[in-house]
């Protein structure tokens, strides 16, 4: 700029911190991203994991280095919520609009597409049901991973398939567990999705995107719990291919990594602008993944990363109800019950303890809180309660006048009936006058 004679930018000034922000931001993103791929392949496809083995202690997780990756999290997740806010926000939101705005006009058909050829190579393999590790090879199931492809060509028949990808889901159930299936609730997501695309209301068709990824952050979510108290799960995969750590120890790799899926998958849940570009980290991870790991986690990846592309696409004009100034507490709370949740979880469902039950019953009040918050309804009923206590002031108000009224309306009454005697009294005498 110097050598152009052109005026160098003032580092003081609001543009040039939002730009050392989103700059920072971006790096450390980038940087993340480079440690994660490595354990963002689905670890039951690729190692031998027995599910109900018993997790590492919860003081075990939370070690300094933990905190210190959830620190750098928690800083660029509120850079993020803060660049979204500036002209900046409004900048990279239009530039993501123009690029996908034919995506987003046929989410729908690339979201068909994409579960017909899923489940045709399903049905070509023969051998699975759902994802890789989940093996069945009856020839009802070939049926019915052959029909949904069919099901997903016309719009009338698309309830169909969304039956069919339920009865897939819930006999994964019976053979392997529901805790197993925790990992796969963006199956039960893209059933709704399909099973509502008949309907003509738009509000239907939003909540039915929005049912959609809520359940696909969910299966990004539940498996990144496994890096923490399951490490040892991912550790032959960072044995395997060493140069995915970058030369850091694997231990701290494999927490970073933990910390990364989670934060990204966690941001799908927040503002527009927020989920569309952790949706798009998300989706170069998967990406990225598929040159290490092959066809059999590109295959089993597909359906997650077109979903993370059409959610990309959504513009997402739903009003702001979550304070920015809280994403840290939030995401750092979402976080710590989470991982409440899966311990707490895990111990009820394989070891019948009542620890789990005090951890599953915290983290699951934990993230309703965090849920009504984010969906406005924390935002909702503080209105109601502000209404409510305005409405009982104007009660009280209305009671106080009217008593004031009562003894006024009293002491006029007295004075009409003293008035009704008076003109009784003397009304006979004005009569004989009048004669």
């Amino acid at each position: 700029m110097q050598e152009r004679h052109l005026p160098m930018p003032d580092a003081k000034s609001p543009v040039s911190k939002v730009m050392m922000r989103l700059g920072t931001a971006g790096g450390i993103v980038i940087n993340l991203i480079s440690m994660t791929t490595g354990a963002s392949a689905h670890v039951k496809w690729f190692v031998a994991c027995n599910v109900s083995d018993t997790p590492i202690p919860l003081r075990a997780v939370f070690t300094p280095v933990f905190g210190l990756l959830v620190t750098i999290f928690v800083a660029v997740f509120y850079i993020a919520c803060q660049v979204e806010l500036t002209p900046i926000g409004v900048t990279i939101s239009g530039v993501l609009n123009r690029l996908t705005d034919a995506v987003n006009r046929r989410a729908s058909d690339l979201l068909r597409a994409a579960t017909a050829v899923s489940f045709a190579l399903l049905w070509a393999n023969g051998t699975v049901i759902l994802t890789p590790e989940l093996k069945g090879n009856a020839s009802w199931l070939s049926a019915i991973q052959v029909l949904i492809p069919i099901y997903l060509f016309g719009r009338a028949t698309l309830p169909a398939a969304a039956a069919g990808i339920l009865v897939l889901y819930g006999y994964s159930i019976t053979v392997y567990g529901v805790f197993h299936l925790l990992d796969y609730p963006v199956f039960p997501g893209l059933a709704v999705y399909f099973a509502l695309s008949l309907s003509q209301r738009p509000a239907v068709l939003r909540w039915r995107l929005d049912c959609l990824r809520w359940t696909v952050a969910l299966s990004l979510l539940w498996p990144s719990m496994e890096k923490f108290v399951f490490p040892s799960w991912i550790a032959p995969i960072a044995a395997e291919h060493p140069e995915l750590t970058l030369g850091i120890d694997v231990s701290t790799f494999i927490t970073a990594a933990g910390v990364v899926e989670f934060g990204l998958a966690f941001a799908l849940f927040w503002t527009p602008l927020v989920r569309r570009l952790a949706a798009l980290a998300l989706a170069l991870i998967l990406v990225s993944a598929t040159f290490d790991f092959g066809r059999i986690d590109g295959i089993g990846h597909m359906l997650i990363i077109v979903i993370l592309l059409v959610v990309v696409a959504d513009p997402g004009e739903k009003p702001l109800y979550c304070c920015q100034v809280l994403a840290p507490l939030t995401s750092v709370v979402a976080l710590l019950a989470f991982i409440c949740v899966y311990s707490g979880a895990h111990s009820l469902y394989y070891d019948k303890s009542h620890t789990g039950v005090l951890l599953f019953a915290s983290g699951i009040a934990l993230l309703a809180f965090i849920l009504a918050y984010l969906n406005g309804l924390v935002a909702y009923l503080n209105r109601l309660s502000a209404a409510l206590s305005q409405r009982m002031a104007d009660v009280a108000d209305r009671l106080i006048a009217m008593s004031s009224n009562s003894s006024r309306r009293t002491k006029v009454d007295g004075l009409v009936n003293r008035a009704s005697r008076d003109l009784r009294d003397v009304s006979p005498i004005c009569l004989l006058e009048f004669h």
